[in-house]
């Protein structure tokens, strides 16, 4: 079950290109880009520099004006899709 202490990895497979304040995701195994927004594109520089994602929650909460539960469910909706796409794995 996905929490904010989950450990996150991204796969070896996942390759990413950020342009601008946007982020585009390719899982080469299955050839299907996802695209991220600025606060997306942040979450996912902080995930792939290794930050756990409740560290990466306080960043994010220390950088955008957001209720802390807003943030909280926003970031579990993104990294469940991120999941689903299979663009992060649970350790």
């Amino acid at each position: 079950m996905l929490t904010l202490d989950s450990t996150l990895l991204i796969p070896p497979y996942v390759t990413f290109t950020v342009v601008g304040q946007d982020a585009f995701l390719l899982n080469t195994r299955t050839n299907r880009y996802f695209a991220l927004q600025e606060v997306g594109t942040r979450l996912w520089t902080l995930l792939k520099d290794g930050t756990p994602l409740k560290e990466a929650c306080q960043s994010l909460r220390a950088e955008y004006e957001v209720q802390p539960a807003q943030l909280e469910q926003d970031i579990l909706e993104l990294v469940g899709q991120l999941l689903d796409n299979k663009l992060v794995e649970i350790a």
